[in-house]
This record gives structure tokens, C-alpha cells and sequence, in this order.
């Protein structure tokens, strides 16, 4: 039941905890006061994120995948929209507290696919699986940064008074550089790819951190699994997993693209989640504690993932 694939995909919850328990540390000893919080929150939006998005496209997939990268986005894309969708329901059914609709939406529909995904699916399926973890990647990646945003921000800033704003988000310019670069057969200078891969490395370490400060500023006491936190897991291990599947099989895909988008969808809350929701405002403690709640969620769900859907 438990193979070498599933113990191995341990080591990336490890590795989150880790993360998260320095930040707690940190904040628990006064190291991460607001204002030093509030610069790792922007930094990671404005700066790493960006870069990230760009080096990620220049460095993970060759001109020869362009004709055929539009086909195998389309499954993780269409389940996402389907996602969103259910999301809505979810939300209009379960009435989340302030602060928390956009956050009950998204995360039924979009989850961690690179930290967490990239790692286990390794594990679980080989290096083979990584192409197929990069598909997935863009569409969660483009929605996110996108739609996403705008509906956990819930129109508390300028930007979420326009609908063209979803567009113009710091981490969707990374996106058009990275693609207009890929398409045109642009190659930056090696300093500069160094350059934006080291800012955008930035990006996993401060997001784990600072979840861990919003847990200790939030205190592991008042910290309560209340009707939203059981809503959310809810949408995010059972109704975003249960439309992905059904969109997978009714179009089709088989193989290891199908292993690798099924294992994808079982993955956690996007922990970037909690960045956006303090940056615009709304309930970041909530996000925090769906990060860390899903990610311990999805490490017990790998084992029966493996058992009844991967081939």
C-alpha cells in the first residue's frame, strides 16, 4: 500500500513545515515585525513572483513543445473554469465569513502545484511526470495570478474595480515576458537569467515564512476549525478533484498525462493564497491556517490517490 513513491513524497510536506515552523520562530521571537512582514508580502507579489514566472517559461520547455503545449493546457485550463464555477456554488451555499469569499472560491478550483505538486508527482511517478506538472503549471499559474487575485482581494483595492486589471498584475508581466521571449526565440544573457533565478528562488522560502508569522500572529489557540476551514477542505479534496476527473476522462487523456493531472489535483491550497489575502486586506489568518491544514491533508490522501486512480 505505502511504496517507495508515497514515503518519498513525504519529504516535500517535511520541507513546507520546516518553512513554516521558521517564520513562526521567527515571529514568535519578534524578528518579523508588521513592517517587516509587509515587505515580504510585497517583495514576493513585486519582485520574486515576477521573475519567477519568467525564468520558469525560458528554462522548462523547448520550441519544439510549442504546437503541442496549447492541447495539454487545455485539460488543467477547462477544469479550473469548471472549478471556479463550483466555487461560486460553494460560496453562495456556505456563506463564508468577511474576508473569506474569494478564498473559498479559488481554492476549490487552483493548489499548489509546484512546490507541493512538482515534488510529489517525482515521487510518485518519476521524472518523467515533470512535462506534464509544467502544463498544469501554466493554467493554475495564469488563473491565479489573474482571477484569482481579483476575487481574494474582493475589490479592496483600485485595481479590483476593473475586471481588465486581473491582467496587469506584477506576476502576469513575468508571464508576458516569459512567453514573449519563448515564442520569439529570444535568449536573455546569462547574467540575467542568474539574475531573475535568483530573485525568483526568493519566492517558496518568504511565502513558507511568512504563513508561519500569520499562524503566530494569529495564535495557535484562536486558531479553530469552524464551518469555513470544513467548507474548504471540502471543495479542495473532494469537489475540485471530482471535476478534474471527470473532465480528464471525458476528454480522453490517458497515460501519464492523466496520472500527473489527476495527483495535481489533490494538491493542497495555493500558499501564495496567504501573501494576496494580507496584501489586499481580507482574512489571511483563514488562508494560513488552509495552507497548512491542506497540505497535511493531501500527504494522508496520497497513499489512496495512488491506489484508486493512478495506473
Amino acid at each position: 500500500m505505502f511504496d517507495s513513491g508515497v514515503f518519498a513524497a513525504f519529504g516535500a510536506v517535511l520541507t513546507i513545515i520546516i518553512l513554516i515552523a521558521t517564520g513562526f520562530s521567527l515571529s514568535k521571537f519578534g524578528k518579523i515585525t508588521p513592517e517587516i512582514s509587509g515587505f515580504i508580502s510585497w517583495i514576493v507579489i513585486n519582485v520574486s513572483l515576477p521573475c519567477l514566472m519568467t525564468v520558469t517559461i525560458l528554462t522548462s520547455f523547448d520550441r519544439s513543445d510549442l504546437a503541442s503545449i496549447p492541447r495539454a493546457v487545455a485539460a488543467p485550463a477547462l477544469s479550473i473554469v469548471l472549478g471556479y464555477f463550483a466555487g461560486f456554488a460553494v460560496a453562495k451555499i456556505s456563506k463564508p465569513a468577511s474576508g473569506r469569499l474569494g478564498q473559498t472560491i479559488v481554492q476549490t478550483a487552483q493548489n499548489n502545484t509546484i512546490f507541493m505538486g512538482l515534488p510529489v508527482n517525482i515521487a510518485m511517478l518519476g521524472e518523467v511526470s515533470v512535462p506534464y506538472v509544467l502544463y498544469y503549471y501554466i493554467a493554475n499559474t495564469v488563473f491565479f495570478w489573474s482571477l484569482g487575485v481579483y476575487l481574494i482581494s474582493e475589490k479592496k483595492s483600485k485595481r479590483g474595480k476593473n475586471i481588465l486589471s486581473i491582467f496587469v498584475t506584477p506576476p502576469m508581466f513575468g508571464i508576458y515576458i516569459g512567453a514573449v521571449c519563448f515564442v520569439l526565440g529570444l535568449n536573455l544573457p546569462k547574467f540575467a537569467m542568474d539574475s531573475l533565478r535568483y530573485l525568483g528562488n526568493l519566492t517558496t522560502p518568504l511565502s513558507m515564512i511568512f504563513i508561519g508569522h500569520v499562524l503566530c500572529r494569529s495564535g495557535i489557540k484562536n486558531l479553530k476549525i469552524d464551518k469555513d476551514v470544513v467548507v474548504g477542505l471540502f471543495s479542495r479534496f473532494v469537489i475540485g478533484p471530482s471535476i478534474a476527473i471527470c473532465i480528464y476522462y471525458f476528454m480522453g487523456i490517458s497515460g501519464m498525462m492523466r496520472d500527473v493531472f489527476i495527483v495535481q489535483s489533490f494538491m493542497p491550497v495555493m500558499a501564495n493564497a496567504t501573501i494576496v489575502a494580507d496584501r489586499y486586506g481580507t482574512d489571511s489568518r483563514y488562508a494560513a491556517v488552509m495552507v497548512s491544514l491542506s497540505t497535511i491533508v493531501a500527504l494522508a490522501l496520497l497513499p489512496l490517490v495512488r491506489i484508486l486512480f493512478i495506473g
